[in-house]
């Protein structure tokens, strides 16, 4: 094999595996979407969104949940961080605005691998700056994300 021959096979070889790994990725994705109501740019999620229910009856409490309203241009994670704080995200990388992918309890950038805490901060670059946050109040049953 000469040169350019090698070098064209192991390019279609790197793109081949990459979009194996995005599509691999998508099929795995556990993220639940919760069900919101908004009233004046306020976005009402019941707490209940974090239980989840499995076959047996068993209830788990989820890390986050993903709130997706056309009040903002990406996702909204919201993180439980104990049982009277929340952290609401949004999903915008801060490096070159790549929609963010939860993964357990920090969120990852698949376009160039930033990584943010559930509080928003940068933990690995290039990103440099902080996700914009929304904060977030517990009125009776409900979290009130003020947008």
């Amino acid at each position: 094999m000469d040169r350019k021959q090698f070098i064209k096979t192991a390019g279609m070889a790197c793109i081949c595996g990459t979009a194996v790994v995005s599509i691999l990725q998508s099929c795995a994705s556990s993220n639940y979407f919760a069900k919101f109501s908004v009233a004046h740019k306020k976005i009402i999620l019941p707490q209940s969104e974090f239980i989840k229910i499995e076959k047996d009856n068993k209830q788990t409490i989820r890390k986050f949940v993903i709130v997706k309203s056309e009040l903002t241009s990406f996702p909204i994670c919201v993180f439980k961080i104990s049982d009277s704080k929340y952290s609401a995200l949004l999903m915008e990388c801060t490096h070159r605005s790549c929609e963010l992918n939860p993964q357990g309890s920090f969120l990852m950038c698949p376009c160039h691998g930033s990584e943010f805490s559930n509080k928003g901060i940068v933990q690995n670059p290039p990103a440099e700056n902080n996700l914009i946050s929304y904060n977030v109040t517990v009125e009776n049953e409900n979290l009130i994300i003020h947008l």
